[in-house]
């Protein structure tokens, strides 16, 4: 079988290093390898387009205070591995400060119910507790038995912004965030920050906006990722789970943990769906944003959700 040679440019690699690596075992190396011996589930890669063992990875997991993990919501394989990433970081019983694990899928709504739950409280009994719905934005079978691991270690925490505020940010915008210290960030973002995330509201809600329109969502998507970083800063050292857009380095939530505390310390890792017919990592890498390790995941299905929409309003 022929060798399919992929040329990563280490320029670009070099400026997506965010933070300092500890020495870790490097298992081989990413620019060149055999297209039939390519698998790339399961495979960590470092910012230096390096692959690195497991174990390593675990152990860069554990040593940095403030880690950052970026998820796909409907990827089971990214729910396993988060309840993974849990277990690993609070392995080491040497390491007896390693804070708590915070929640895009926990508002502070859950703030009250979070307070009563105790280590021996059971994954039905916390479902009762937090008052989760049957059918609501996060599904209970995914994502209970993370915050069961993480309550399990007195670690369980909430991140994002509770809907009632969510309505209020909508109608009144930043007015919200002046003289509170969770939403210092959010007011006045720069330039890029606003643009970018302007553009990626944009494209979610399929280009049938126009991007004026949609300022009220710039400004709730603010809210909820300094919402997300201050609880991290609530404590010595954290763990945020959440989607991959909320952990990008220059426009996520570490955007906003950096501007309280710019010289925390901070590990980024993007997990990353495997296409079947693409080894592009440099693709890969600039889709994914900058980060410090790339966990690559099998893939879910593809889907256009523009498709139906722009349809029916062609119609």
């Amino acid at each position: 079988m022929r060798k399919l040679k992929i040329i990563l440019f280490s320029s670009l690699f070099m400026c997506l290093t965010t933070s300092t690596f500890v020495d870790a075992q490097i298992s081989e190396p990413a620019q060149e390898v055999q297209r039939t011996g390519l698998n790339l589930i399961g495979k960590v890669m470092n910012s230096r387009a390096q692959f690195l063992d497991e174990q390593s990875a675990f152990d860069l997991l554990r040593k940095h205070r403030y880690v950052f993990v970026g998820e796909k919501h409907d990827n089971p394989a990214h729910h396993q591995l988060e309840r993974r990433f849990i277990q690993e970081r609070f392995a080491d019983a040497n390491r007896n400060n390693q804070g708590r694990v915070v929640f895009e899928m926990l508002d502070n709504s859950h703030e009250a119910a979070i307070r009563q739950l105790q280590v021996e409280t059971s994954l039905d009994q916390m479902k009762q507790i937090l008052n989760w719905p049957e059918k609501g934005s996060w599904d209970w079978r995914i994502y209970g038995p993370n915050f069961h691991e993480a309550s399990k270690r007195s670690a369980l925490a909430f991140g994002n912004i509770d809907r009632a505020f969510i309505s209020a940010v909508y109608k009144n915008g930043e007015k919200n965030f002046v003289g509170v210290e969770r939403f210092a960030t959010a007011l006045n973002p720069p330039d890029f920050l606003r643009d970018y995330l302007l553009d990626q509201i944009f494209s979610s809600h399929c280009g049938m906006q126009s991007r004026e329109t949609l300022t009220p969502m710039l400004h709730i998507q603010l809210a909820k990722d300094a919402s997300m970083a201050t609880a991290m800063l609530q404590t010595d050292a954290a763990m945020l789970i959440a989607g991959g857009e909320h952990v990008r380095a220059e426009t996520g939530a570490p955007w906003h943990l950096r501007k309280k505390n710019p010289q925390a310390d901070v590990l980024i890792i993007q997990m990353i769906e495997v296409q079947a017919d693409s080894i592009d990592l440099d693709a890969y890498i600039k889709k994914a944003g900058k980060a410090d390790l790339y966990w690559f995941t099998s893939a879910t299905e593809s889907k256009d959700y523009c498709a139906g929409v722009k349809g029916k309003a062609a119609q």
